[in-house]
């Protein structure tokens, strides 16, 4: 399996601690059945975690899996919140975070909490033009997209995907975000799972998230959403 959005990398964000958390969580991701992670620690306001830190640290960190024989493969990434249109345009012009895997073909998108920014549609259409498809992180632990599917339904429309958590589908967000998770699932509008693990507490359970969707969309369904993951990492 691959996680595509994981802060697994050691002291950049409200992720792991320490290099030995960091091992400590592809140790439990790799008996959950996860053999690719693709790192994205945050790039917002409060944790600018840019493309080279992020580099240096994903480096160190396989390193230290390969010496103690993980095997598990950490890829590059970020958690880009669109803050505004602005921030957003600024920071990718000048390539300071990192799209998911490398080359620029997919971006792990998240909303501000505090409420849906309008200018998110022409951000979505911008990056779809310039051949990167934006994925929308966690949509169901966002109020205004549980109050509103239409605005979600609206940018997957255009061409955005979604990464449902699987901590959301089992319910350690709450019910709200399970029942719109399950509903996103069911309607065939998860167009991904991933973890979003920050530590051994919340930690690497996708397999469970896995388990839940087969339950409520079929294996049919699971296959095409593992098959087009894949395509995240393909070259």
């Amino acid at each position: 399996m691959i996680d595509i959005h994981c802060h697994i990398l050691h002291g950049v964000d409200d992720g792991a601690r320490d290099l030995n958390e960091s091992v400590a969580m592809a140790r439990l991701a790799y008996a959950n059945g996860i053999r690719d992670i693709v790192a994205t620690p945050h790039f917002n306001e409060n944790y600018r975690v840019d493309a080279d830190l992020m580099l240096r640290k994903s480096e160190e960190l396989q390193r230290e899996l390969d010496r103690q024989r993980i095997a598990v493969r950490i890829h590059p990434g970020n958690e880009v919140r669109f803050e505004s249109k602005a921030f957003l345009e600024d920071h990718k012009s000048n390539r300071r975070f990192s799209y998911l895997a490398s080359p620029a073909k997919f971006l792990l998108l998240e909303e501000r909490w505090q409420a849906y920014d309008p200018d998110t549609t022409e951000a979505v259409e911008r990056l779809l033009h310039e051949g990167v498809t934006p994925i929308i992180a966690h949509p169901e632990r966002h109020f205004f997209f549980r109050e509103r599917p239409e605005l979600l339904l609206e940018l997957m429309a255009l061409g955005a995907w979604t990464q449902v958590s699987a901590d959301s589908l089992v319910g350690n967000f709450g019910p709200e975000a399970a029942r719109f998770g399950r509903w996103l699932c069911e309607t065939g509008n998860a167009s991904t799972l991933a973890t979003d693990a920050h530590n051994m507490s919340r930690r690497p359970n996708l397999r469970e998230g896995f388990d839940v969707f087969e339950k409520l969309a079929g294996p049919e369904a699971l296959a095409e959403l593992a098959a087009r993951t894949r395509t995240i990492l393909a070259d």
